[in-house]
């Protein structure tokens, strides 16, 4: 029973019967493991006490596990993201090696620049939300110091962060970073890629990478969600021109890589909401961004999935619902 313990860790420090249950452990033992001081209640979930995790630890010694101390949280949000990791991981696609590999990782904050307000990111137009941050000085500035991306850009060296540090430090530009509940980099077909040449500055693995990032919108406002967009299209500029040019949008076989905004509610009516709320913006919330894409799912429809698909393909055409989608005759953006 107290191998359950093992299952608390940095990333994942709040657990409840259900997630337990997923990652196939004794939901009953939760409680027996709370009667006798090892764990006590938070965020409607189960957290170690100090009792707790000495016994964590010195389980982790005994079965030669590496350890590594548990940070501070917010032991609602941890559980959340627990549990959609679960579910995705278990429900939504298998994706299983060799054919794929599929790389999560939770509570990722991706850092992105120039950090700007919400007024220098996106305005109200005539009632829909229009990107600016195109037109702010330092964008300018820093597509100036890096103009080469896209395919034209293959062969060359990738500036990288040296040089993105002497900007920052030229241009007196800051670094944001932009929070994800959950992020997925989906690698399809991994023994076709796997000898392809790893570039030295891709220091967030994107490259022959689908990517999808996972936004909870129950705990955030439209703004928020607005906030969100914009500050990934910065680190998708970033990555286009300064860690991998030539291929943040296009694998290593010249086929396209997703990116992928997944708006993650926890019920069906709440994502029908956030379907219709988000979907009326439309190809405004991912230009001049493209290619990009915006869908939705929901702890509700996971948690109803009974055979996960064989691949995100399959999930993302068959079991999300559709927001907003590049039009792939346009090039992509900046």
């Amino acid at each position: 029973m107290e191998q359950e313990l093992l299952l608390f860790e940095d990333k994942f420090p709040c657990w409840d019967e259900e997630t337990v249950a997923l990652a196939g452990g004794d939901a009953a033992s939760m409680r027996e493991l709370e009667e006798q001081g090892l764990l006590s209640e938070a965020g409607s979930g189960y957290v170690l006490t100090a009792e707790g995790e000495k016994r964590r630890i010195a389980l982790a010694r005994e079965s030669f596990i590496p350890v590594s101390p548990i940070g501070s949280f917010n032991a609602e949000k941890a559980l959340w993201n627990n549990r959609l990791y679960h579910l995705m991981d278990c429900r939504a696609f298998t994706g299983v090696f060799p054919m794929g590999v599929k790389e999560y990782t939770v509570d990722e904050n991706l850092p992105y620049a120039p950090a700007l307000s919400r007024e220098e990111l996106w305005t109200r137009e005539n009632g829909k939300i229009r990107y600016v941050w195109s037109e702010h000085r330092l964008v300018k500035s820093f597509l100036k110091r890096f103009p080469d991306w896209g395919m034209a850009a293959r062969g060359k060296p990738a500036p990288g962060r040296a040089a993105m540090n002497e900007w920052l430090a030229e241009s007196g530009a800051k670094t944001g970073t932009v929070n994800f509940n959950l992020v997925l980099r989906g690698r399809y077909d991994f023994e076709l890629y796997r000898t392809q040449e790893r570039l030295p500055e891709d220091i967030f693995n994107i490259k022959d990478a689908d990517r999808f990032f996972f936004l909870r919108t129950s705990d955030k406002s439209p703004e928020d969600v607005y906030d969100a967009i914009g500050k990934l299209h910065l680190f998708m500029l970033n990555q286009r021109r300064v860690y991998v040019p030539g291929y943040a949008d296009d694998d290593s076989m010249d086929q396209e890589n997703w990116t992928m905004l997944v708006l993650a509610a926890d019920t069906e009516e709440e994502l029908e909401a956030v379907r219709e709320r988000y979907s009326a913006d439309g190809q405004a919330l991912i230009e001049p961004a493209m290619p990009m894409y915006i869908i939705g799912t929901s702890i509700e429809r996971l948690r109803r999935m009974r055979e996960p698909k064989a691949n995100y393909y399959d999930w993302f055409g068959e079991d999300t619902v559709y927001i907003v989608r590049a039009d792939e005759t346009q090039p992509a953006g900046l």
